[in-house]
């Protein structure tokens, strides 16, 4: 057997966009955090966390994974028929997190090796969608839709106001980027409540900006915020 889709899928890294530095913890992280530590490590359960894209889910599954040691992957850099040789590659007693489980919901060969490993893990599983698997038809095979109902399913809602300012204020420290306050007092009131979108904002003040050798500027501010 060629092993070297498998070589290839374990060598996979997190996208360097994420980083613990301006981790902003919520209550609902808070409690996520203490389910898994009560009923998923070291104990055959799962949870089921789903949200809009954007709302912070990979930095939460990211989180997850490192706080619990616990493999990370996200679905959408492994092909769906290359599943198979990540699970022949765990071991049944790994703690696992799937991130963007999507991808690999509505093919079969994906579907029927997940099933397979639910069924021998001895260990938590994490898994992070878009959609809750309770919704109809999102899963095809009929044994890992009922596994998948029978599984602790959450919401995530996001940051909400305080906490994108919070992530906001951090990155900019962390990036050294100094804004005047006539600036800060035009963007706070402007800036995008979707974790995402906020992090593309700051990349591109931070690149543009350097770029560009330029002050930032609220007509440049304003005009950059057309594009979020």
């Amino acid at each position: 057997m060629n092993q070297h889709p498998t070589q290839e899928i374990l060598q996979l890294e997190a996208s360097k966009r994420f980083s613990f530095t301006c981790w902003i913890e919520t209550e609902q992280h808070q409690l996520i955090t203490s389910q898994i530590k009560s009923d998923l490590v070291d104990r055959s359960a799962e949870l089921w966390i789903f949200g809009p894209e954007g709302v912070g889910k990979t930095h939460l599954a990211l989180n997850l994974a490192e706080q619990f040691g616990f493999h990370y992957f996200d679905c959408g850099e492994i092909a769906p028929e290359l599943s198979g040789n990540l699970f022949e590659a765990l071991s049944e007693a790994d703690g696992l997190v799937l991130d963007r489980i999507d991808r690999w919901l509505g093919h079969d060969v994906p579907e029927a090796a997940l099933f397979s490993w639910w069924k021998r893990k001895r260990n938590g599983l994490v898994l992070m969608s878009r959609s809750s698997p309770r919704v109809n038809k999102l899963i095809s095979l009929p044994d890992l839709a009922s596994r998948s109902l029978a599984a602790l399913v959450l919401p995530l809602d996001g940051l909400g106001d305080e906490g994108c300012y919070q992530l906001f204020e951090c990155q900019l420290q962390v990036r050294h980027i100094q804004l005047t306050g006539d600036a800060m007092r035009f963007l706070i009131p402007r800036l995008p409540r979707n974790p995402a979108k906020l992090m593309d904002l700051i990349y591109a003040i931070d690149e543009e900006s350097l770029r560009d050798q330029r002050k930032v500027t609220i007509p440049w501010l304003s005009k950059l915020l057309t594009r979020f």
